[in-house]
């Protein structure tokens, strides 16, 4: 049978992609009301609910660009960061759009198999069903936690059910979520049988991250616990093998849970992720970038934050620091492999070394230091590390994109049970297997409840930077409104003269929750443009083009 898409009843919130997507189909494809009457055709209709899960703008995953709409990256265009977008804003609608097409396509699968229920085995039925399910709720996790109340649909619509949708109050979401992922984790294994699938252990992962978004600290804890203890996942050895296609194949640890897979099977799968990130003296296209502020929320070797260090030094921010850090940022002075060239990054200097295929090392001209769309002008000195070390060449890449892993599992554990003072040897064990790996010190176990949560925040970001959590943390953690509205700072404008260790602590909340601040130094550094917050930007405005076509959808408050 055809690998046919299948679709996915009226497609709410994407009538373009819904016209795509119509071309896309063969015409005997089953649409809404028709049926899936054996395991090839539910199978089929499934892997087009997998395809639907590929959030992406140009070919890059939605998720890796969210950490640039937050204080720890940008992008080279003005963007959701700057806090200046409308009720029109395409990468608003894209994500109210994206996830329902993901419902949409489940809900055609899981109605429309009962018929053919006789006809596959019933533990075929249940896992399709069940992974159905949790893709589903995968989808309106994001959609809740982007725009709060949404539309609650767990059939495919008729024509008529279309323009009368309204929106479902956020907590019956959340409940619908637990209970679809409840069901559907009894039906599927600890651990997918095929690379890129669901399982219970990601299934109840989502659990855990629904709960500790929504601050059910209990039910977080209940269900990592759960993952921990019963999953037989681990670690990979290298925290830098996640982030390249080499060191994603044999998922050492059985760290990656859930992921964006590209294919050599297939010519079109690949991705622009790294593409977008890298030197412009690699050949890259160097559209988004990271902030100072990122770098400096690293630890020094000691473990200790930069501002209370004695190995940190000002003068060479890049040593003696968690060695997560170059592979998160590239930093002028670093030698780092991009889209296969082995290059000195630098911004300060017209040339800069490159390293031939002989061994030897040649300089050339660094169009990094002053191409307009490169890291020094359109940038504040910095380059992504994380996604851009792959060794590929960044118009063909199939580096996967990851979704969920258990280092996320260990935090999320640990942060709740720290929310909860519930703080025992099961905490300190979850946060130190991620600091061991990446060569840090333990977190002693002396630390008080204030100091343990302040040191959890600061390994999300150590840890997790640039893979889409920094969006939603600052807004549940309630700190959008500090860490937002402020200019967009960099690296030193002279490497000859170094700029003060930022403060940390202007606050209670600044260092609770690592936030350096620049006064006094920012004619020192490369600076970008002045943010702003409004407290309307905890949610994303529901598309007015949502609106235009359904009346009866409600805009969130203020837009």
């Amino acid at each position: 049978m055809k690998k046919n898409l299948y679709i996915a009843g009226i497609c709410l919130g994407l009538l373009t992609g819904c016209n795509d997507y119509l071309t896309e189909a063969p015409l005997s494809a089953p649409a809404t009301g028709q049926f899936f009457n054996n395991q090839t055709e539910m199978n089929a209709a499934l892997t087009a609910v997998y395809n639907s899960v590929y959030w992406n703008t140009g070919s890059t995953p939605y998720q890796s660009m969210m950490d640039g709409w937050t204080d720890l990256a940008l992008l080279r265009a003005v963007d959701l960061g700057e806090g200046n977008f409308d009720v029109y804003n395409a990468h608003a609608k894209n994500l109210w759009s994206l996830p329902y097409v993901t419902i949409q396509r489940a809900n055609t699968l899981i109605d429309g198999m009962a018929v053919g229920k006789n006809n596959v085995t019933a533990a075929a039925y249940a896992r399709i069903e069940a992974e159905a399910r949790v893709l589903r709720a995968y989808a309106y996790f994001y959609l809740v936690n982007l725009f709060g109340d949404v539309p609650l649909i767990k059939k495919p619509l008729t024509p008529d059910q279309f323009y009368t949708q309204t929106r479902t109050p956020k907590a019956e979401v959340i409940q619908f979520i637990y209970q679809e992922l409840d069901a559907a984790a009894a039906s599927l294994d600890w651990t997918a049988t095929d690379r890129g699938r669901v399982s219970r252990s990601m299934a109840l992962g989502l659990k855990a991250r629904t709960a500790l978004f929504n601050k059910e600290y209990t039910l977080a804890a209940e269900a990592a616990k759960n993952v921990i203890d019963n999953a037989g996942l681990g670690l990979n050895p290298k925290f830098q093998d996640l982030f390249t296609r080499a060191g994603q194949i044999p998922n050492a640890g059985k760290e990656i849970m859930f992921e964006i897979l590209h294919t050599e099977a297939d010519a079109n799968s690949i991705t622009y992720l790294p593409l977008g990130s890298i030197s412009r003296a690699a050949g890259g296209q160097s559209g988004r970038f990271p902030q100072q502020r990122l770098v400096d929320m690293f630890e020094a070797k000691d473990g200790k934050r930069i501002d209370e260090s004695t190995v940190y030094d000002p003068k060479n921010p890049r040593l003696n620091r968690d060695m997560r850090l170059k592979y998160t940022v590239a930093i002028p002075g670093d030698t780092i492999t991009m889209n296969q060239i082995t290059f000195v990054y630098d911004v300060y200097k017209s040339t800069t070394s490159f390293k031939n295929a002989d061994g030897t090392w040649s300089t050339k001209t660094n169009a990094d230091f002053d191409n307009a769309y490169g890291p020094a002008k359109s940038g504040v000195g910095l380059l992504h590390a994380k996604y851009t070390f792959t060794a590929e060449n960044a118009f063909a890449s199939r580096v996967h994109f990851l979704l969920m892993r258990y280092a996320e599992i260990l935090l999320m554990y640990a942060e709740a049970k720290t929310e909860l003072n519930q703080i025992d040897d099961s905490v300190f064990k979850a946060v130190n297997q991620v600091r061991s790996r990446a060569g840090q010190p333990a977190a002693p176990a002396t630390l008080t409840q204030a100091k343990l949560r302040q040191l959890i925040r600061r390994e999300r970001v150590a840890e997790l930077a640039m893979e889409g959590f920094r969006w939603f943390d600052i807004r549940r953690w309630g700190i959008a409104d500090q860490v937002m509205p402020v200019k967009v700072v960099g690296i030193a404008k002279d490497p000859a003269v170094a700029p003060p260790v930022p403060n940390f602590k202007a606050s209670e909340t600044a260092d609770l929750n690592n936030i350096p601040l620049y006064d006094g130094s920012e004619n020192l550094r490369l600076m970008r443009e002045q943010r702003y917050w409004f407290p309307k930007l905890n949610l994303l405005p529901v598309p007015q083009s949502e609106r235009d076509i359904n009346p009866k959808l409600t805009q969130n408050a203020d837009w």
